[in-house]
């Protein structure tokens, strides 16, 4: 990926040098004459580095900085100034506003593609660091098994759609899935079997989710959560009939249950209308369940 400079200076020719440079050593340059501009190419835009002025048009400088440091909420974002004016303390405020580097002009080129160079090494890194963190977080979010998200990533995309809802005004549906009779089936067949089942489990959970905002998880052992933005009774019981017939399909033999000779699955259904929490649909989700396994499983319960 190119790393992206952000140029806001309202002299075309000062510009026109910038870029110069920016390009020579292999980088890409986004261009802007004023303060206002710049904030507009950075809302838009990956930015990387950002070399600026400090006497521009309308807004200066150090207030555009301060925005776009405000904007980013990243500290790791490197700001260099360019100014004729080069007092110490010019140079303070600067830095408190938000830069990390001045550059006094005339722009001795050298200097700035060296200052350019070490910058972006800063932003590299950062964009390692952002990736790496990312890939963590995808681990810790999802089930080494399953491949679909595990307790703690359904609990954080449970909070954002609770959040999302309650402004929204809309309703949220929640399935929990128990496999029927799982430790005998883990007892006949042998735990990696269990484990090839589980996933097979998730799979077809998957496939009978036709939105890209439902949500699938392992809840934990056998049990699976899906969640259901936007979604009244009428839709939680389709998408619920349609994973008990996925799972029915795919006829995973179970000879030592007493429901049926292959893997079937028991599914609690809830809806968050007038729950005061996520807590209280869970609770009100596992009470349905509870209901289905109660009437005989291989079901799928609403309360």
């Amino acid at each position: 990926m190119a790393t992206n400079i952000l140029v806001i200076e309202d002299s075309l020719p000062t510009r026109k040098v910038l870029v110069g440079v920016v390009e020579k050593i292999g980088y890409r340059a986004l261009q802007a004459e004023s303060g206002e501009a710049g904030l507009e190419l950075f809302a838009t835009n990956a930015v990387d580095i950002v070399v600026l002025d400090v006497q521009l048009p309308g807004m200066d400088g150090f207030e555009t900085c301060r925005k776009i440091r405000e904007a980013s909420g990243d500290d790791w974002l490197p700001v260099i100034y360019l100014s004729a004016t080069h007092s110490d303390e010019y140079i303070v405020e600067g830095l408190e506003a938000g830069g990390d580097a001045y550059v006094t002009k005339p722009v001795n080129h050298t200097v700035l593609e060296a200052i350019l160079k070490a910058m972006g090494r800063i932003a590299h890194m950062k964009n390692q660091l952002a990736r790496a963190n990312k890939e963590l977080m995808k681990l810790a979010n999802h089930d080494g098994l399953t491949k679909i998200l595990n307790r703690r990533g359904f609990d954080e995309v449970m909070d954002r759609y609770w959040r999302q809802a309650r402004r929204d005004q809309s309703e949220i549906g929640l399935l929990l899935i128990d496999i029927d009779h799982f430790k005998a089936y883990n007892d006949t067949y042998g735990h990696v079997r269990g484990d090839e089942t589980l996933s097979a489990v998730a799979h077809s959970i998957e496939k009978a989710l036709m939105r890209p905002i439902d949500i699938a998880a392992r809840y934990g052992g056998e049990e699976f959560a899906v969640l259901l933005p936007c979604t009244g009774m009428e839709g939680a019981m389709t998408v619920g009939d349609r994973i008990l017939e996925a799972i029915r399909d795919e006829a995973i033999p179970h000879l030592t249950s007493p429901v049926k000779s292959f893997l079937t699955v028991s599914i609690g259904v809830a809806l968050s209308s007038g729950l005061a929490s996520a807590e209280d649909l869970i609770k009100r989700a596992d009470a349905a369940l509870y209901q289905a396994k109660e009437r005989g499983r291989n079901r799928v319960n609403i309360v």
